[in-house]
């Protein structure tokens, strides 16, 4: 035998009373987020472009950003000859980074250097000679007094 059958709708659930689920909404990031980051990726890579051609550049820039501030803290015993000595030096530098002769990313331990001492407030003559020295061996020049 058959279950009776009914006239009457079925009850609705108490989970659901309005009727039925709205359609699920799509996962995933929208079209204007794609977008964005590849607008993002798009300039990031033209300005790492742009700092490669330009390294040279820059690097000229802050050497001549740290000779300024190093100068401007010369200990007095510093003697006339030791501070165009170190003058030489910055000038070297840069020549051999403009020319070619050096990669701008084999003198990150000397620019480190070179921060830490344009922080100070006075440096010793120490200090000079030991930077003067530093700088001319990374030029690939002999320092004065020594030779080869």
């Amino acid at each position: 035998m058959e279950p009776p059958s009914s006239s009457y709708p079925p009850p609705s659930s108490p989970f659901n009373p309005t009727g039925p689920a709205p359609a699920p909404r799509p996962s995933g990031c929208g079209k204007p987020v794609i977008i964005g980051c590849l607008v993002v990726l798009v300039l990031l890579g033209v300005g790492l472009v742009l700092l490669i051609t330009n390294a040279p550049k820059l690097l000229d820039w802050a050497l001549g950003q740290m000779e300024a501030t190093i100068l401007a803290q010369l200990p007095p015993d510093v003697t006339p000859e030791e501070k165009e000595r170190l003058q030489r030096a910055f000038a070297d530098l840069q020549e051999a980074v403009d020319s070619g002769k050096i990669n701008p990313a084999e003198l990150q331990d000397l620019q480190r250097k070179m921060m830490s001492l344009s922080g100070k407030q006075r440096l010793t003559r120490e200090e000079i000679l030991e930077l003067t020295r530093d700088l001319e061996e990374a030029a690939g020049k002999t320092p004065a007094g020594e030779s080869i």
